[in-house]
């Protein structure tokens, strides 16, 4: 089965454990009648043992400052940079969106810069709506401390940048969203699953573009424990029950991860997370014609809401 990143990056994984499994192989699980152990409790018992090999860092970007301010975030201790939207000084509270791009989402480079309709990996349409937006870099990304962990710190560090964006005076607390695409996707939807536990109001939904349903690029990685229980606890599609806020997984039919995400959608008895497969469109541009539309719903403070059965041509 065929994943595609930001690059358009194919590889293959082994199908990832069950919940027995993962008992047998001495992880720690209590189950009753009411509930299983959800993703959230069984990564607070656990500490990953991955490591991957170094990579050149890359200097912080330095965006217009009329675009972005470069602020500083706490998460497990560590200082790590983020950019947000500037104080709009008008004395209203403000809708959010923490973006998580794709490819090395630790890292950030000049994200600001719009791409085409066709290929706008920006998310732009939130900025131009009168969204605040938060591009936060992760552990091991750019100037910041720690190592890259591939989706396992990574989920804690968005939760700590969205505790962040809520302190800002101009932002409003209840109405932030997390979004994210491909790889920050599959980093989206990983938050969604943990943060539904943890922080269970933090985020008014969450909005995954051409995720995956297991962590890709994990060839990358070495792991000194165990293998399958790491892989296990970086795999979306094995947690979709614990999601209790809104979540959409959107993905062009055309190429892209579509045909990954499928049988996980299909599956899916969870009424909290939704999936919009759009017709003719790819992985790529998809995102401009929906990410305006969700915008304007963001901004009137309406449920997010999606017809995949309508047209959505980009307009020019």
């Amino acid at each position: 089965m065929q994943r595609m990143g930001m690059q358009g990056k194919g590889t293959m994984w082994p199908r990832a454990l069950s919940v027995g499994a993962l008992m047998l192989m001495g992880v720690s699980v209590t189950i009753s009648a009411a509930a299983a152990p959800t993703l959230a409790s069984l990564r607070s018992h656990y500490e990953t043992s991955v490591t991957i090999e170094p990579m050149l860092q890359m200097p912080l970007p330095t965006p217009p400052t009329k675009l972005f301010n470069t602020v500083r975030y706490d998460s497990d201790g560590m200082s790590l940079a983020a950019f947000v939207t500037p104080d709009p000084q008008d004395q209203k509270k403000h809708p959010a969106i923490v973006w998580i791009t794709g490819g090395e989402s630790n890292t950030l480079a000049d994200f600001w810069r719009k791409g085409s309709r066709q290929n706008d990996q920006t998310a732009s349409p939130y900025r131009d709506a009168g969204v605040i937006m938060m591009f936060p870099t992760l552990r091991g990304g750019n100037d910041n401390a720690g190592n890259i962990e591939v989706n396992y710190g990574e989920v804690d560090d968005v939760i700590a940048a969205a505790e962040y964006l809520a302190t800002l005076q101009y932002v409003d607390s209840s109405r932030i969203y997390l979004g994210g695409h491909s790889t920050g996707g599959t980093l989206a939807l990983l938050v969604s699953e943990v943060a539904s536990s943890s922080h269970p109001e933090l985020f008014k939904a969450v909005i995954s573009f051409g995720a995956t349903q297991e962590t890709m690029f994990l060839q990358e990685a070495t792991f000194t424990g165990d293998e399958q229980r790491e892989i296990e606890l970086r795999t979306p599609a094995n947690w979709i029950n614990d999601i209790r806020m809104p979540t959409w997984i959107i993905e062009g039919k055309r190429s892209g991860n579509y045909y990954d995400l499928k049988p996980m959608c299909d599956k899916n008895k969870n009424p909290m997370l939704h999936c919009a497969f759009i017709a003719r469109h790819d992985h790529f541009s998809v995102l401009y014609p929906l990410n305006r539309y969700l915008a304007q719903q963001i901004m009137v403070d309406e449920p997010l809401s999606i017809d995949s059965t309508k047209s959505w041509t980009i307009k020019k």
